[in-house]
């Protein structure tokens, strides 16, 4: 849809070399609903042609820190989080495990790999000069989301309805607006932004 095509010239991937893989240095706040925002501090590596994210979190709280690890291969997707690396605290698997990294390894194609956006496993939808639909496809499990692109070609949100909160087993509409755009490599891409759930 001409709003992707708009957001791929804005980024500067056109004629650039196709996305393999990535690394993502994240920092930031983060905090469940209700509670305290604690600090946190993540690498995580993105494989496109055979989905895999490897994601390495550590957030500090209580005076501690506690590692956190999401692992997402094959289709399949795991989190791990313990406290002081040895005692396990949460660990989640499964069917809607797997559906919920896939939404957000979408996510982060459409915002950190916008040159990934012709990936012949996604099905685009036009919605009007602003909204595009897409829908991924990975193994067995497809999801959806809405991208909204700004005149000037900024992806400035993506929404969807796939994504289950792990405490409560609900799927809520899950949001990224982004804030910030800055130049990293040559390419245009998000440099701050939220996660948002409604």
């Amino acid at each position: 849809p001409a709003p992707v095509q708009r957001y791929l010239r804005y980024a500067g991937v056109i004629n650039r070399p196709v996305v393999n893989n990535f690394r993502v240095v994240f920092t930031g706040e983060m905090r469940e609903k209700g509670k305290d925002y604690f600090p946190f501090r993540s690498v995580q590596y993105n494989f496109i042609d055979n989905p895999a994210r490897l994601f390495f979190m550590k957030g500090h709280m209580f005076g501690m820190d506690l590692p956190g690890y999401h692992h997402y291969s094959q289709g399949k997707a795991r989190m791990d989080i313990k406290l002081f690396g040895l005692v396990p605290l949460v660990s989640k698997s499964g069917h809607v495990m797997n559906k919920t990294e896939t939404v957000t390894f979408f996510n982060e194609m459409c915002l950190l790999a916008p040159a990934s956006l012709t990936d012949r496993r996604i099905q685009w939808h036009a919605i009007d000069n602003e909204k595009s639909k897409a829908v991924f496809t990975n193994d067995t499990i497809s999801i959806s989301a809405v991208l909204y692109i700004n005149e000037r070609g900024q992806l400035t949100n993506f929404t969807s309805e796939d994504r289950t909160s792990m405490n409560d087993m609900t799927q809520y509409l899950f949001s990224t607006p982004v804030n910030e755009y800055k130049s990293i490599n040559g390419i245009n891409l998000m440099y701050s932004g939220e996660a948002v759930w409604h």
